[in-house]
């Protein structure tokens, strides 16, 4: 190719690549005669590739040969994976108008793919002018990184961060990049005491949200950086409230980071920000739905298998509540097993939970020597079937851990039972077969974590067992009787 020609053929290129870059506007609309281009960048962008490769590969070959002038078809490969990247280029831009990719991501794609067809025009014109061995290994230098850079970008584009360096060799990763780990994200170290807005909602509305909707900058009137802020909106809209406690599907908020990313009204707006992904508007959902407001724990909320699914993704270790939420020392040993030979019987739960239980043959095994050590770590007790009385249950405040009280077919009629309604965790007593009877459910309605309360075959009456269930409409009363 003639110098001429190929200086025209730079120039063309620096012209055409400045009109797709300034007429272009990526916060604008496609065209709907561009969109059809714009879908097929995918195959527009790896044509031109292979005609660069090759024409790389010829030049090598040559320059390995000790041969200083190029060919026809080093230069013909060049011209077509030039102007296939000007076509690429236009197509991409006019796909970054569609949204969907985040922006930071996107501009050193669009960079690099707008410098991969000036490199290979301006190697064109220099191997046409017999530029010095320097400026041709620079050239091609500039095109390799435009290639590798702008295709590590289109890579991260669609297949997401770190996709071309997950297996890199280890010395090249801090140089490459990462991606961030899940489990980074958000810090859900301390579930049963960490509030679903706290590290849940505010990091999804400050990465997407607060740039628009925030201090110094709200638009539409509307502020998302803090409780207070958030509340103040909740009934101020124009359409639907901005946040309808228990109903997602009413609350504005949830409405627009559902809609389609072409729609006018779609948050958050393209190319600003990229869409919210399906896990984060799936957060969002469950916050809402849950009426968990500002103060509700992680741990607290109602929450559904997928939920449970997105947050161990992002490093949710099992939820632990009550008393397995405690930080109760192991017992030793020695103890546990000189307490199983003075008639007690222990199992422990797990291999991983220092707490046991406890089945006694008689009321005596309250009185076994060593007992007072294991205490806290007794989670369940077994009397049924003993010869446990009344004046025996004082001791049993001894365990304030225990969660699960067996009495039944004892022959405790309830008198002393009161004694026990400072067991924080106490959440099931069975009664079955014991004397007790209608004076006892007072002291039932005044434990504080009651959920199942069991009474077959007692004194208590159906007028009694109804008075209980109002006082504990969340505890299951099961009598026998229905």
């Amino acid at each position: 190719m003639t110098q001429r020609a190929a200086f025209w053929n730079a120039l063309a290129t620096l012209v055409t690549l400045g009109l797709i870059f300034f007429l272009i506007d990526p916060a604008g609309r496609a065209p709907d005669g561009a969109r059809f281009l714009a879908r097929q960048h995918p195959a527009l962008v790896h044509l031109p590739i292979g005609f660069l490769l090759f024409a790389g590969l010829v030049a090598l070959g040559r320059w390995w040969r000790k041969d200083d002038q190029p060919g026809g078809v080093e230069q013909t490969a060049l011209l077509l994976g030039g102007w296939g990247g000007v076509a690429a280029a236009a197509a991409g831009s006019w796909l970054m108008q569609m949204g969907g990719y985040p922006t930071d991501v996107m501009f050193w794609h669009r960079a690099f793919g707008l410098i991969i067809p000036l490199a290979a025009a301006g190697i064109v014109l220099i191997n046409a002018k017999g530029g010095t061995p320097l400026v041709k290994a620079a050239s091609w230098g500039l095109l390799l990184i435009g290639v590798l850079v702008g295709g590590h970008a289109g890579g991260e584009l669609t297949h997401g961060k770190a996709f071309s360096t997950e297996y890199a060799p280890g010395i090249l990763k801090p140089v490459l990049g990462e991606a961030p780990s899940l489990d980074t994200r958000f810090d859900l170290s301390r579930p049963d005491s960490s509030t679903v807005y706290e590290v849940l909602v505010a990091p999804i509305l400050g990465a997407k949200c607060t740039s628009c909707h925030g201090e110094g900058r709200t638009k539409g009137g509307l502020d998302l950086t803090t409780p207070e802020a958030i509340a103040a909106h909740e009934t101020d809209t124009e359409d639907d409230p901005l946040i309808t406690w228990g109903a997602s599907d009413a609350s504005l908020l949830i409405q627009r980071v559902m809609l389609p990313v072409e729609h006018r009204r779609a948050m958050p707006p393209v190319p600003e920000s990229a869409p919210l992904s399906h896990a984060d508007v799936e957060l969002l959902r469950w916050w809402v739905d849950s009426a968990s407001g500002f103060d509700g724990t992680i741990a607290s909320a109602d929450m559904p298998g997928s939920i449970r699914t997105i947050l161990q993704a992002y490093g949710m270790s099992e939820i632990k509540t009550g008393v397995f939420a405690l930080n109760v020392t192991a017992p030793d040993t020695a103890l546990v097993s000189n307490l199983s030979t003075a008639g007690l019987r222990l199992s422990r739960i797990s291999m991983d939970q220092p707490f046991f239980d406890l089945v006694c043959e008689s009321a005596s095994c309250l009185r076994a020597e060593g007992i007072d050590d294991l205490a806290p770590n007794i989670i369940s007790v077994d009397f049924a079937g003993t010869d446990l009385a009344d004046a025996d249950l004082a001791l049993l405040q001894r365990f304030p851990h225990v969660t699960s009280l067996d009495l039944s077919r004892t022959g405790i009629n309830g008198r002393g039972l009161e004694v026990l309604s400072g067991l924080a965790y106490l959440a099931r007593i069975n009664l079955y077969g014991t004397r007790v009877d209608d004076a006892l459910l007072d002291v039932l309605a005044s434990f504080p974590a009651l959920e199942a309360v069991y009474l077959w075959e007692t004194d208590v009456t159906a007028e009694g067992v109804a008075r209980l269930r109002d006082a504990l409409p969340d505890t299951e009363i099961n009598d026998g009787r229905s």
